[in-house]
Order: structure tokens, then sequence, then C-alpha cells
């Protein structure tokens, strides 16, 4: 992980504006003799990290026997990597054969026999030494390979021989020393940030912090930092971080970041600033480019940025769009791109697609068929030609926050299985285009982030909690975490960000968010709770109600992201935790609403605009009637009681 980010940041030092004035404190500094971060003595000198906890996947699945594949961990700080765990799930296409686990060099590391495909023997665990590995720049590569007994060359070909390895984790020994420098202070695998912040944090301190976090989370994705948010007196110092965790303070004073304390196991980041350029610090870190600062202490003199692309055709090289695939019988191959990274909002693509593969002889037969989203969108049969040049359109409906291109390719050889039977070959060419077709409604839902936000995006928080600017910095964090693209955050207050035209995320509670113009899905005051649709919700009203909206905001066209509630901010608590608990945290919630009540139930809701209420009976075809009525009272009583309530406030006013 260290070499894309040095990577990454020698790129873009040639196209950034960008000028770093690099102080040296006095004396090199002295690694050797650095102290270890505070671990947790009862924890034991080895590390176990599952490989979630690094970015990866729990689940590797092996296609075919005697072909490899390969993983790149990322390796801590100060650390080895000294076994491997996991389970073999029974593999019902493989017979008799081991796995081979190898590292990059190919130098052997361990097999795992193939477990017998027996009732008593579903899974079986395994617990290999992979201490010989060798680690390149902060990343271990292994690489896995099913071997099996020989089966007749009758049976081989097309066989879709499939190994589920599933629970997989790692086990690291060592102890991370304490960083000297800015470039060490961010670690290949780093679990938790915690970013301190004065508890009088003016405008341009909050945006600091939520433009480290929003930068922190994108850094380390797919690793998924937990980020959390303190308040303290100015000049405090925070406690020891433990290792794999980070602290940064952020406060007003002379522009500079430097690390404190370094060697020692009380070490932190300091970012300092006044009113603007306390964000150009932060910019280093927003650019990717820290490693490049070797040093403890850095100003930034003027900040730098990536700008996002305006063009409405873009090369798949461009995009970072590539692959490879062999095909006998059947193959897959899927690429993608982040939506944010198409720039302005987009209602459909239309992609002309290039490709080379073996060509294939007049009596054997290929095909490819392409898939966004789940839907076919382009299919064709592949010839002696060995080209694909094709042209076809992407409706706006079928794109995601994450736009994939399935490929379902095909080759039957009219060849009778024998050694000499090869596969095709399919690659795509980097000169394919995507054109953007711009326009579209706002988007509404969850889904409808990160890109809704990209490039930038406003903050507005009403002062009504003093964990307000954590309750932004995380859902900041959650939502910059799913894309690549820079999201950058501009701190104003709630009365700017509720009649602007600009995405935003408002955290205030109920009683302020009625004074403004922007109109929720839930809404209302305390027990006076107005939800726009049919759906139940399951919570004490009268103890007020937590919740995170994300809905289109359509006389402005926009999306907003609202935290609120109308009883007491801890509410807000569970909601935060349901999502880090999820498999793929914001981008597995559905709907437009989660929501939850003192008993802490979360409860996730689709909550329609009135223009949606006309479709609602179609809808709702299978329900009975006498609940399809009931629902529609419901809603209509809810509707007279949100206008009596607002005319009688309109009229003391």
């Amino acid at each position: 992980m260290a070499e894309s980010f040095q990577i990454m940041a020698i790129r873009r030092a040639t196209s950034l504006l960008l000028s770093v004035m690099l102080i040296v404190a006095l004396g090199a500094p002295h690694v050797a003799h650095a102290e270890p971060l505070n671990s947790d003595p009862a924890a034991g000198p080895d590390v176990s990290l599952p490989w979630t906890g690094l970015g990866l996947p729990d689940e590797l699945t092996l296609v075919g026997a005697n072909t490899s594949q390969g993983v790149s961990l990322p390796v801590p700080s100060g650390f080895t990597a000294t076994r491997l765990r996991g389970l073999l799930n029974s593999p019902v296409d493989f017979g008799a054969g081991f796995v081979e686990i190898t590292d990059s060099t190919g130098r052997f590391l361990a097999t795992v026999n193939l477990p017998e495909v027996v009732p008593e023997q579903v899974v079986v665990p395994f617990d290999v030494d992979i201490s010989a590995a060798q680690v390149r720049d902060s990343e271990l590569g292994l690489s896995f390979t099913v071997r099996q007994a020989g089966i007749p060359v009758q049976e081989r070909c097309g066989l879709g021989e499939r190994l589920l390895i599933s629970d997989l984790a790692a086990v690291f020994a060592g102890v991370e020393q304490a960083p000297t420098t800015i470039a060490s202070f961010f670690p290949p695998v780093l679990q938790r940030v915690t970013i301190y912040a004065p508890v009088d944090a003016d405008d341009a301190e909050q945006q600091a912090v939520l433009t480290l976090a929003s930068a922190v989370a994108r850094m380390y994705r797919p690793q998924t930092t937990a980020l959390t948010v303190v308040t303290q007196p100015r000049g405090a110092t925070p406690p020891p971080a433990p290792q794999l965790t980070r602290a940064i303070v952020v406060e007003n004073g002379d522009a500079g970041i430097t690390v404190v304390n370094p060697d020692r196991a009380d070490v932190f980041l300091k970012v300092t600033g006044r009113g603007g350029e306390l964000t150009d610090q932060a910019s280093l870190v927003v650019n990717e480019l820290q490693s490049l600062a070797q040093v403890s202490t850095v100003r930034v003199e003027q900040a730098g940025s990536s700008a996002n692309s305006e063009a409405d055709e873009m090369t798949f090289e461009e995009l970072d769009i590539s692959g490879e695939s062999t095909v006998l019988r059947t193959a897959s191959l899927a690429v993608g791109v982040d939506r944010s990274a198409l720039g302005a909002r987009i209602d459909g693509l239309t992609v002309h697609l290039l490709a080379t593969h073996t060509p294939v002889a007049d009596l054997d037969s290929a095909s490819m068929t392409v898939s966004v989203g789940g839907q076919a969108v382009h299919t064709a049969a592949l010839d002696n030609t060995g080209q694909v040049d094709a042209t076809f359109e992407v409706p706006g409906e079928f794109l995601r926050q994450r736009i994939n291109f399935d490929f379902d390719l095909t080759f039957s050889p009219r060849q009778v299985c024998s050694p000499t039977i090869a596969p095709m070959t399919f690659q795509l060419d980097p000169r394919s285009t995507l054109t953007m077709q711009r326009g579209g409604p706002a988007g509404d839902g969850f889904a409808a982030v990160p890109s809704e936000f990209s490039p930038e995006f406003l903050v507005a928080l009403d002062g009504s909690n003093p964990n307000q600017l954590d309750y932004a910095s995380r859902v900041v964090a959650d939502i910059a975490r799913l894309t690549g693209s820079p999201l950058t955050p501009r701190v104003v207050d709630v009365s700017a960000a509720a009649d602007a035209t600009t995405a935003a995320l408002i955290v205030a509670n109920s009683a302020t968010m009625e004074r403004t113009s922007v109109r929720a899905p839930v809404g209302g005051e305390s027990a006076d709770v107005a939800v726009d649709l049919r759906n139940q919700l399951r919570a004490d009203i009268n103890s007020g109600l937590g919740s995170i909206q994300v809905f289109a905001d359509q006389p402005r066209d926009r999306t907003v992201v609202l935290v609120t509630t109308s009883g007491a901010w801890s509410l807000l608590d569970p909601l935060l935790g349901y999502i880090d608990q999820l498999p793929n945290g914001w981008s597995s919630l559905d709907g437009n609403v989660i929501a939850a009540g003192p008993e802490g139930t979360v409860t996730q809701l689709s909550i329609g605009s009135s223009d949606d209420a006309a479709a609602a009976p179609q809808e709702e075809a299978g329900l009975p009637t006498w609940l399809v009525m009931t629902a529609g009272i419901a809603v209509l009583a809810l509707v007279v009681l949100g206008a009596a309530l607002w005319w009688r406030r309109r009229g003391s006013a």
C-alpha cells in the first residue's frame, strides 16, 4: 500500500499547484531509538487481523486446477506476517488434491489438503506458517493454486471446478514503532483515527476536521478505518494512541503540519493555521502527497487540488478501466468505475467498446454479453476477425454509485477435448470510451451519494449538541469511503445550507429544521412527527426520534443528507453504530431513511415524495384494500396535522 501511495503522489505532483515549505527540525530523527506505541499486554505478541480489516474480502474462490490467483496483503508497520488462517469449504467439483501457497517471488510457503466431500466435513480449518514470505514496500503477495491428482484428459476441458476459502485472517508478530515523520505517520494498516478539535471550534477548524475525515477515509479505502472526533480545550494534549491507531489535533495557530513528540509513544499530528490556510494544510493529505514529506514539519503555502474531469467523453485508460480473461466454455470479466469520477450528474452512458480476442475459427462459436446493474445492455458473437467494435447505450436507471460492466464470455471449440486444445483470450482496449449524457433529476436515497456530493458539498451544524462535529465527520467518512474521487466539504450556517442549490449535509435538530424551507421525508418536532408515506415506523415517537435521511430536495435540484433528532442527540448513536457494523457500510443501506427511538431499534424506511404517492396503489396491488385505505387515511391525517402546525406557527410568527 505504501508503494501505491508513493506512485500516486509522484503522478499527481506534476499536475498540482502545491507549494510546500519543508521545515526540518534540528537533528535528524533517530528511528532506531523510537519508542513502541502502546499495545495491550494481555493480547500477547501476535496480532490477528481478519482480511476485512486489511481491506480485503474474507473469501477467496479458486477456479480450476493449476491456475494461480494472487492477493496482496498490507503489512502493519513494524510487523511481519507469520501465519495464515481460514476455512476450506468442501470442493464438490475437485477430486483429491491440495492448495499450494507461495509468495510473490514464487517461494513455496505451505500446502493445505483438500477435504473429502462428506457431510461430516463441510468445512476444514487450516492454520499455516507463512513467515518465510518476502514483504516488499509493506505489502505481502500471496498466490493460491489448486493441485489435484491426474484425471483423464477428456474430463478436463471446461470443468468449472471451484474451491471456496472463507474466514481468512492473517497473524502478524512485532511492535509498531512511533512515527518520526509526516510520511511515516500514516501507516499501511490503520484501524482508527481520532481527530481532536477545540470545544469552541470555529468554521475554519470544523472545515479542516471534515476535510481530513474525508481524505483519510478515501485514502485508506477499502480498509474500514474507524474515525472519531473528540472535543477538548484549546492547547490540550491528546492521550497516547495505541498501535495501529493515530491521533490528530486541529486548531488555530501558525500554519503548518507537525509531528509532535516524534519517537515517543505519545506522538500525534498537529494541523494548525488561521482561516482558509488551516484547510490548506490538510490539502497535503487530500492530494495524498504526505509520503513526500519525510520530515517532521511541513507548511503548505498554497493548496492544490486534483480537478475533476468536466469532459463528456473519457477513455478507459483515463478512467483506469482494464481487463483480460481466458475462456474455455465459459468465463466472466468484471470492470468498473466510480460514478463520481465521471464528473457532473449523468442520466445515461454511451459506450464505444473496443476489444481484441483470439480469432474464432468458422466451426467454433464464441459470444460476449455485457451487463450493467444486472441488466444486459449488449450481446454479440465473436468471430474470426479477433476484434470487437461496438457502440451501445446504458440507461440512467441501470447506473449505480459503482458502475460495473460485467462481461459473460463463452467459447465452444469444435475440437474434441485433448492436450492441444487452447482457451480463447479476451482483452479490453484502453481506447474504448464512455460518453456521458448529462442531466437527470437529483438523487434520492442512500444510493444517491457520493456522486451527488462530488466534487463539493456544504456542511452545516446548528450547534445544539457538542458532538455534532463527530456525527458529521463520521457520515462524511462513510460516504468518502465509497469513492476514489475527492469530496470537498465547505462549512456554512444552516440557513445558507437550506437555501443553497449545492448538495448539503445538515446536522440539526428538528426544531431548527422546521424553521427552514427544507422538507424532509420525516419531519416535525418532538411528538409531532410527520411521515410522508405509508411505511410503519416502530419507534417511541413521544420520546423523540433520531434519523439519518437522504432525499432529493426537488425545488433546489440537489440531494440533502440530514442528520437530525426530535429528542436527545444520543438517539443518533445506534444509527451510526448500525452503519458501522454493516458488511459494506453506507452502501448496504436501502431506502432513504434510517430511524431509531429510545430503545435503539434501527428501522430502514423508503419514504417517497408526494409525487410518488400517486403510484402507491399500483405498488401495493398485493395488499388488502383496507390496508391501503388505512395507510392513505394515516398519510392524509399526518399531512393535515403538519399543515395545521405550520399554519399555527406562521400565524404566531
